[in-house]
């Protein structure tokens, strides 16, 4: 479920944001992002309006949200195969790797298998 405003903490590095609050604070003062003050807190604390983040931002906290509600489940990959995925998984840079679940999470890995150029995976049993 989106949350419609979230706290400078929840926003924090991603897609390019300031790593420390003071930084995204500025930041937000400076693009102009709604904001209002947190309920049930104490001070100053603030927490800014989805829709008036950058859509860089609102596009990643989206692919955040979708991984962490339902993580994809691939239980037919061997577990050899699997570590190896892993393993090349890992040596992407971070914005390699978040163009990459990006792309499969609004294509799928059949548009991704397609866009390689491989039709379909040969079965053990044909060959």
């Amino acid at each position: 479920m989106e949350k419609a405003w979230l706290t400078p903490q929840e926003l924090l590095g991603i897609a390019g944001l300031p790593k420390s609050r003071q930084g995204l604070n500025k930041r937000a003062r400076e693009e102009g992002w709604e904001k209002r003050k947190r309920k049930g807190v104490q001070g100053r604390a603030v927490e800014y309006a989805r829709e008036s983040l950058p859509q860089e931002v609102r596009k990643r906290l989206q692919i955040r949200e979708m991984t962490e509600i339902s993580p994809p489940t691939y239980t037919t990959l061997a577990k050899p195969l699997l570590a190896s995925w892993i393993q090349i998984f890992e040596k992407l840079s971070i914005s390699e790797q978040e163009a990459l679940i990006d792309f499969v999470l609004r294509e799928g890995a059949i548009a991704m298998l397609s866009r390689l150029e491989i039709a379909s995976v040969p079965n053990a049993s044909t060959t």
